[in-house]
């Protein structure tokens, strides 16, 4: 009687050990990370538009932010962006103002630059300046024969300036904005063209921006159009051939 009352509860055991083992789900490997080439990273400015207007009373962290180049970009590094790719990005913070509070505020980090040839990079950027929007004539016109960029991006020491937004205009035509230095002015002499060394909020009133990119506004809510000028200094990471 005890030899069988062993076998039985063995043979439970073993059941139930198996039954275990079958409902354990299998595991997942990881995903596969993308391979980049450190040593050909691009860093510098990409002047873009913003594509669908903004409004912290509508907006939300995490809610996608999508911009367009305005040109295309060539760097030493050997990146090629198309004009018309995306850099795409996500709201970190939007607050509207609220009863007695002080300010409306808008923070937004990119994460990505899709090329208008379908390929995806990963990037790393932050806003450098914000503009008004320019008629779509001006933009056609300013993105005209694409933007150099030298070693530290749209430009620079050893870039060529393929249109306007780079070239510092006689000083009857320029506007001087904090921290941005001399820009030249659309068509009707009005509004700024932001460049490769603007910084801040330049030629909206009522806009500030502080430290990390922080957009603030004194106004109920932060409103940005559609078609904004949007500077974002990135760092792409550009795959292994």
């Amino acid at each position: 009687m005890k030899l069988l009352a062993l076998l039985l509860t063995f043979s439970v055991s073993a059941v139930s050990a198996g039954y275990g083992q079958a409902a354990d789900p299998p595991t997942t490997p990881p995903a596969a990370a993308v391979q980049t080439n450190p040593d050909k990273m691009f860093q510098g400015a990409i002047p873009t538009t913003l594509l669908k207007a903004l409004d912290t009373k509508k907006l939300k962290a995490g809610d996608t932010v999508v911009c367009q180049t305005m040109a295309a970009l060539h760097s030493r590094s050997g990146l090629l962006v198309p004009s018309g790719s995306k850099v795409i990005g996500h709201v970190t913070q939007a607050e509207a103002r609220s009863k007695g509070g002080s300010d409306s505020s808008l923070a937004i980090v990119f994460d990505k630059l899709q090329m208008s040839t379908g390929k995806t990079l990963p990037m790393k950027g932050i806003l450098q300046a914000v503009g008004p929007p320019l008629g779509n004539n001006e933009i056609a016109t300013t993105a005209t024969g694409g933007l150099g960029m030298g070693g530290g991006g749209m430009g620079g020491k050893g870039g060529t300036a393929g249109n306007t937004a780079t070239v510092a205009p006689p000083s009857n035509t320029a506007v001087a904005g904090p921290n941005s230095g001399v820009h030249p002015l659309n068509q009707s002499g009005s509004i700024p063209i932001l460049n490769s060394e603007s910084q801040g909020v330049l030629g909206i009133k009522g806009l500030e921006m502080g430290k990390d990119s922080l957009l603030t506004s004194s106004n109920k809510e932060l409103k940005l159009e559609s078609g904004t000028q949007m500077l974002v200094h990135a760092e792409v990471e550009m795959p292994l051939q």
